[in-house]
């Protein structure tokens, strides 16, 4: 065989090789532009993704975070009722009852924030519960009402308001007729994050029939 043409021969495998080399290279940056391409629209949808989700997370997280600072209140203000309005009933024709009442319902909010309760009603409740006016929108007839003082967190008993319930005037003898004592709680409770308002108004309320007064103290 003639010199040249193995020359030109190797050349050409040579060529030829090159040539595929450079078409596979071509090839596999080709795939990874595409590849990268595809991570990087993948990354962009996980970040508008992220995007829409993380508003909702947080206002979940935190309306969780508030429920459960509200309902702590809630049940504050129940157990207040309750403790007040049992040491009412105990101690019926006593002319201290609703100071005490008081105080005992000051013990029962120490865990409250001082600044949340608002005020408190001892009442004659009627058959529904509820003090003779019906409702809780005024302290009217056979009530009285305690402001609280945040300072010092307890009720101020100094200057009561309502029209007054006299321990005289409760019926805590006469087994045919017998009265039952109210005790309603209010509490202004302040949201932290402001996401849901400022504060929320919690009430509650409690009743126990006046238990039997001693004799001595019996007309």
């Amino acid at each position: 065989m003639h010199p040249g043409t193995c020359a030109s021969t190797v050349r050409n495998d040579n060529s030829s090789v090159l040539s595929r080399h450079l078409a596979t290279l071509g090839s596999r940056l080709a795939r990874d532009r595409r590849a990268t391409k595809r991570c990087a629209g993948e990354r962009g949808a996980s970040l508008v993704e992220f995007a829409i989700l993380l508003p909702l997370v947080m206002l979940v997280t935190f309306g969780v975070i508030e429920f459960s600072a509200a309902y702590q209140s809630s049940s504050i203000a129940t157990a207040a009722a309750r403790t007040a309005a049992r040491t009412a009933s105990a101690e019926a024709l006593l002319s201290t009852y609703a100071t005490d009442a008081a105080t005992a319902a000051a013990t029962a909010l120490h865990t409250a924030p001082s600044d949340e309760p608002q005020e408190m009603w001892i009442y004659r409740a009627n058959s529904q519960g509820l003090p003779e006016s019906g409702g809780f929108s005024s302290c009217t007839t056979h009530c009285i009402s305690y402001p609280w003082n945040k300072n010092t967190k307890s009720f101020d008993t100094t200057l009561p308001g309502g029209s007054g319930w006299p321990s005289s005037q409760q019926n805590a003898c006469n087994q045919s007729s017998w009265d039952s004592v109210g005790v309603y709680i209010r509490l202004d409770h302040k949201y932290m994050t402001r996401l849901f308002g400022s504060t929320i108004t919690l009430t509650d309320h409690a009743v126990f029939r006046l238990e039997p007064a001693p004799t001595q103290l019996c007309p």
